[in-house]
């Protein structure tokens, strides 16, 4: 079996809220670069999303994107926008401080 990968289309103005964010709120993050795996001959593909690892003293959240407007924690069933990302990240932070 035979496939193509090629690469998921960023979004920097997306990419660049999240960074913020991250930068604000004082965790680490780390990208990994989305993709597209087309299966040659058939009418098949996959995609992989754009993936955000953030870490907070040994706590990890993931995030997954596809574009602007599909965010989602951990996997397509948790939406979550820019701002609830931050309301969490700042809980999470409190609670860790308070143990």
């Amino acid at each position: 079996m035979e496939y193509e990968v090629s690469n998921l289309i960023k979004d920097e103005k997306l990419e660049k809220r999240i960074v913020t964010t991250c930068m604000f709120n004082n965790v680490k993050y780390q990208f990994k670069q989305g993709r597209i795996l087309k299966i040659k001959n058939t009418n098949l593909s996959l995609i992989e999303p754009h993936k955000v690892n953030i870490t907070i003293k040994d706590k990890d959240i993931i995030l997954i994107y596809f574009d602007k407007e599909n965010l989602f924690l951990y996997n397509r069933s948790m939406p979550i926008t820019i701002k609830t990302l931050d309301t969490l990240l700042k809980n999470i932070k409190q609670n860790l401080i308070k143990v």
